[in-house]
Formats: structure tokens, C-alpha cells, sequence
């Protein structure tokens, strides 16, 4: 996807059509789109493009659900610490944990990679960030 925040309603249409195929309900669909928008934002806001000016969004089927990845080429700090009251970022990787039920956040070699998923069951398993 073009890394302009324009891209986020692309990227967040690409999502709801793969959850619908996924068999997500409603709710948990809206959830995912939510958490594709908070992580598509974060790569463009805090992250850096690929060489070609893109952020790479993928999806795919899992267990009975779907996994969302966004990767770009910056470094992120994957430490969870609370966000000041008045602080204007740093909730989109809370918000993600919130809603999705697997988080996984990776850096390394210049990228950070950002994994969630969410299942057709309401099945919560633990998020991890690391």
C-alpha cells in the first residue's frame, strides 16, 4: 500500500473483505478493521516506507480466523509503558492489544513488523508484544 495516510481506507476495505471470507461477525470484524487502522497509522507515522514507498499489508486465513500483517522499515520500541494523559500518540499498539486476540510485535534487520489476529470464535488467547 502507498505509504499516505490515504492509503488507510484501502488498506482497511482489503481487511473487512478478507474477514468477511474469514467468516468474522460484525463485532469482531469492526475490531480487526480498528486494529488494521491503528497499525497501518503507526507505520506511516512512525515507521518508514519501503524502498518503493510502500507499507506491505498482508492477510491470511488461520485457525479459524484471520492474521493481518504491517510491516515497514523503521524500529520500534515494543515496550509497553503507559501514554501520559495528554499525550497525542502512542495508543495505537495498546488499542491493537485491546481488541485483537493475538498481538505480536517484531523488529529486527530495520523492520518492525506488527502481526495480529482475530478469530471467528471469541477465543481470547494472551497478546504478546516482543
Amino acid at each position: 500500500m502507498p505509504a499516505r495516510t490515504s492509503s488507510a481506507r484501502a488498506a482497511r476495505s482489503i481487511v473487512r473483505d478478507a474477514a468477511t471470507e474469514a467468516g468474522l461477525e460484525d463485532d469482531r470484524a469492526r475490531d480487526l478493521i480498528l486494529a488494521t487502522s491503528e497499525a497501518f497509522a503507526n507505520a506511516i507515522q512512525h515507521g518508514r516506507a519501503w524502498a518503493n514507498e510502500c507499507i506491505l499489508l498482508t492477510t491470511e486465513p488461520c485457525g479459524g480466523g484471520l492474521r493481518v500483517e504491517v510491516t515497514d522499515c523503521g524500529n520500534f520500541d515494543s515496550r509497553l509503558e503507559p501514554t501520559p494523559i495528554d499525550a497525542t500518540s502512542g495508543r495505537g499498539i495498546p488499542i491493537i492489544a485491546a481488541v485483537v486476540d493475538r498481538l505480536e510485535v517484531q523488529n529486527g534487520n530495520g523492520r518492525t513488523l506488527v502481526r495480529f489476529e482475530m478469530y471467528a470464535a471469541a477465543e481470547m488467547f494472551a497478546s504478546t508484544v516482543g
